[in-house]
C-alpha cells in the first residue's frame, strides 16, 4: 500500500451555518455539498450517536481535491487544543501569509501565532489560528521551492491542507505504527520548539519536543509530535467523534484495507470505498481505497 494525498479533514461543530459563513468570508472556502452521516460511516467511526447528523463539505475557492468536512455535533467544553493526543492541526498552503493575516483581523478566527519565519529557514513563513470549533489551522507560505520539501503550489490565496499534525505519547511508537500499518517510511526525529504546546502545559517557551515529518505521496506530509508527560489521550463521549480535528482522510493506492468499507461520500470521491482505522495515539484515519 502507498498512502497518498490528504483528501479531507473532519471537524465537529455545533453550528454548521456559522462555519459556512466564517470559512467562506475569511478563508474564501466554498460550500460544495451537504449530506448526512450514514449508518456505515457512524459505525466505522465508532460514533453511532451521530448517525444521520448533517455534515457539509467545503473546499478552497480554486480547487476540488481537498475538503474540510464539518459534522454537526454538540461542543465538548472540556476540550483543550494542543492538550491531548490525536490530530492537533491542519496546515494549509497559502500564497502570502502576511496578506492572509491582514484579512483575518477582526474575524472570529483567533490568531494564536503571528506570521513568522521558521527557525531553520527564512524561506518558510507561517502563522497559527484557532477556528470556531476549536480547530487549529496553520497557514504556511513557501517563499521559494526547497529541495528538502516537496510542497504543492497554492492555486488560490488559501488552498489545501498539505500537512496534518499528530500528537502522541511516544514518537517511536507512532513511527512504528505508521511504518508497519500504513507502509510510511520513518524519518529522523528532530528537536523542535512548539510554543502552543508549552503554553498549554505552562512550560518554558523554549522547551523542545521530539518531532518527525513523514513524507507521503502527492506532496503531503504527516508531522508527528511527542507530547510532554503531562498530556494524555483525548477524552470523548461514547458514540461521538473526538472534538477538534476528528478524522483525517487519505487516498491509498493498492490499499489492503477493504473490510467493513463504505461509500466515502467525499465530493469527487463519492463512490470510492473507505475504511476507518484507529492509530496508536487514538486518532481516526480514513483510508480511501483508490
Amino acid at each position: 500500500m502507498e498512502l497518498g494525498r490528504i483528501t479531507a479533514v473532519t471537524i465537529t461543530s455545533p453550528d454548521l451555518d456559522r462555519v459556512v459563513d466564517i470559512y467562506s468570508e475569511y478563508l474564501k472556502y466554498r460550500l460544495v455539498s451537504s449530506t448526512r452521516v450514514s449508518a456505515d460511516q457512524a459505525k466505522s467511526w465508532d460514533a453511532q450517536s451521530i448517525e444521520n447528523s448533517e455534515m457539509i463539505y467545503m473546499s478552497p475557492e480554486s480547487s476540488d481535491d481537498f475538503f474540510f468536512r464539518f459534522v454537526e455535533q454538540s461542543s465538548d467544553d472540556g476540550y483543550v487544543p494542543f492538550g491531548t493526543f490525536g490530530w492537533n492541526a491542519a496546515e494549509l498552503i497559502v500564497k502570502d501569509v502576511d496578506e492572509s493575516a491582514e484579512k483575518l483581523i477582526g474575524s472570529p478566527f483567533e490568531v494564536i501565532g503571528k506570521p513568522a519565519d521558521l527557525s531553520f529557514t527564512d524561506q518558510i513563513r507561517a502563522m497559527q489560528i484557532l477556528g470556531p470549533s476549536k480547530e487549529i489551522i496553520y497557514l504556511t507560505q513557501f517563499k521559494s521551492k526547497l529541495d528538502e520539501f516537496d510542497s504543492p503550489t497554492p492555486r488560490c490565496d488559501i488552498d489545501q491542507t498539505f500537512i496534518v499534525i499528530l500528537a502522541g505519547e511516544n514518537i517511536d511508537e507512532m513511527q512504528s505504527f505508521m511504518n508497519e500499518t500504513l507502509s510510511i517510511e520513518k524519518a529522523p526525529p528532530m528537536q523542535s520548539r512548539i510554543r502552543a504546546i508549552s503554553k498549554v502545559f505552562n512550560l518554558p517557551e523554549d522547551t523542545k519536543y521530539k518531532s518527525a515529518a513523514l513524507a507521503i505521496k502527492d506532496q503531503s506530509l504527516i508531522e508527528l509530535d511527542e507530547m510532554p508527560s503531562e498530556a494524555g489521550p483525548r477524552p470523548y463521549r461514547n458514540g461521538f467523534l473526538p472534538s477538534g480535528i476528528s478524522i483525517v482522510s487519505f487516498i491509498a493506492h493498492e490499499s489492503e484495507f477493504i473490510d467493513e468499507s463504505y461509500d466515502s461520500n467525499i465530493p469527487s470521491f463519492e463512490k470510492v470505498q473507505a475504511t476507518t482505522i484507529r492509530g496508536s495515539s487514538g486518532e481516526l484515519i480514513e483510508i480511501l481505497n483508490a
